[in-house]
């Protein structure tokens, strides 16, 4: 890669490392994003400063805001006791 290209280079990069983050970050927590502008991820930082600063191998902490709502698939599902040990339960209170 020439010298000239590695700030570019950098600056993707980064943006990659960010989305797959966030991409990440709604996944564990079984989410999924709003479609269109409604599920647009705003970073805090100035990207530009960031790339500008970064050093290879530093970590590149960041905060961003994103609108999300429960993905039903990822969901757990709601847990329910059989009929029969609701009944075995209320005979042994008894």
């Amino acid at each position: 890669i020439p010298p000239y290209a590695m700030p570019q280079m950098t600056m993707f990069a980064i943006q990659e490392g960010v989305i797959k983050t966030c991409e990440a970050a709604v996944s564990a927590y079984g989410l999924k994003s709003l479609p269109g502008s409604d599920g647009e991820v705003n970073v805090n930082e100035d990207m530009q400063e960031v790339c500008n600063s970064y050093k290879a191998g530093d970590s590149v902490p960041f905060t961003a805001t994103f609108r999300a709502e429960i993905d039903p698939e990822k969901a757990p599902p709601a847990v329910e006791q059989p009929a029969e040990e609701q009944e075995e339960e209320a005979t042994a209170e008894a």
